[in-house]
């Protein structure tokens, strides 16, 4: 649980979030508070979840199941004796904290969102264990997609295609919602999967990960419909090589995710696509899809041993295509391991 860590901070911590619950408990549901005291860790939930909680917790709990306004009642009678209570600012409303501890207690509170935002960086051997196979999952439902492409097939029917299949390798769902984009609609880097239907001449952009015992794994490939025009190839290669870069600037020992970022952008900022890079290279990767570090070049922060993150260049030319090739990667015993397995040479459907 790490209490300690909190109690350093403030004098009882209330973490509310998702990602925190399943971080510190390994429940991965939202309706439930964690409440951190120099005497006890305390897990607050309702009656849907009594049984659940059971077999579901990691480590050693005090569970209280409580309807909502016992909840309240316990929570307000222990921060009545802390002179500083901690709170995930990312997470919790004004109007949850003021009905907690009123408006004129605001300055007791302290913000916790930062602290747990670090521990989280850095992965223990189970969660890399976890991550691992939630990225095999993807890496096998890729190969089993690539036959379903034919001449009318829609982005809506294989996004559907690519749920179905994480989950009955066992996700519990995806990671996020599924990107499937054909031709034009690849030039959004968050392309929202539509009735486009597929046509010779379009390039196929798909990024989707798999949600695997509370962790996410994260994927892009980018593959075309007939023969590759010479433009698309060239942005093709453009982009790849601009993975290879960073991977070979991290594989040399590397550290500094700004300048990571930059080796990969000068790739394509030195071509005749400069500025079609329009996102940041990457983002760690845990029990939520996008945490940190970030890879990007406002980014101050130095990637070191067990941080797994994606490297996401891309090239997108509005009205005609998009191109992101994304791999996951973990820095294990000083060395960089590239974890999706899955070829990233051009391929046509």
């Amino acid at each position: 649980m790490n209490a300690e860590v909190l109690l350093a901070h403030c004098d009882c911590a209330i973490l509310t979030s998702p990602a925190s619950l399943m971080y510190f408990s390994g429940f991965d549901q939202s309706d439930a508070v964690i409440v951190v005291t120099p005497r006890e860790c305390f897990f607050l939930t309702d009656s849907r979840y009594e049984v659940f909680v059971k077999t579901a917790l990691l480590g050693d709990w005090s569970v209280r199941i409580l309807s909502r306004s016992e909840q309240l009642a316990f929570l307000r009678e222990v921060v009545a004796s802390a002179d500083r209570v901690g709170l995930e600012y990312d997470h919790v409303t004004l109007a949850a904290v003021s009905q907690l501890i009123g408006t004129d207690g605001l300055d007791k509170t302290v913000d916790l969102s930062p602290l747990v935002l670090g521990m989280r960086l850095v992965k223990r051997a189970d969660e890399i264990e976890v991550i691992k196979r939630a990225e095999a999952m993807v890496d096998e439902v890729y190969a089993e997609v690539l036959p379903l492409f034919r001449v009318g097939v829609t982005e809506q029917e294989i996004a559907a295609e690519i749920t179905m299949r994480l989950m009955r390798r066992g996700a519990t769902g995806n990671a996020f919602d599924p990107i499937v984009a054909f031709g034009e609609n690849a030039a959004m880097p968050h392309a929202v999967p539509s009735d486009r239907t597929l046509k010779k001449g379009d390039c196929v952009l798909m990024d989707f990960g798999a949600k695997y015992r509370g962790y996410c794994s994260d994927f892009t490939r980018t593959v075309f419909c007939g023969e590759p025009t010479e433009r698309f190839r060239s942005a093709y290669a453009l982009v790849l090589e601009a993975q290879r870069v960073a991977i070979r600037y991290l594989e040399q020992g590397g550290r500094n995710a700004a300048e990571a970022d930059a080796a990969a952008r000068r790739v394509i900022d030195d071509s005749p696509f400069r500025g079609a890079f329009n996102h940041s290279l990457g983002h760690g990767v845990g029990v939520e899809i996008h945490e940190g570090p970030t890879l990007s070049c406002r980014s101050t922060a130095r990637l070191s041993e067990g941080m797994v993150f994606t490297l996401e260049p891309g090239i997108y030319v509005e009205g005609e295509f998009g191109v992101r090739i994304e791999s996951l990667v973990l820095i294990e015993n000083g060395k960089l391991t590239v974890i999706d397995r899955s070829d990233k040479e051009i391929y046509t459907v």
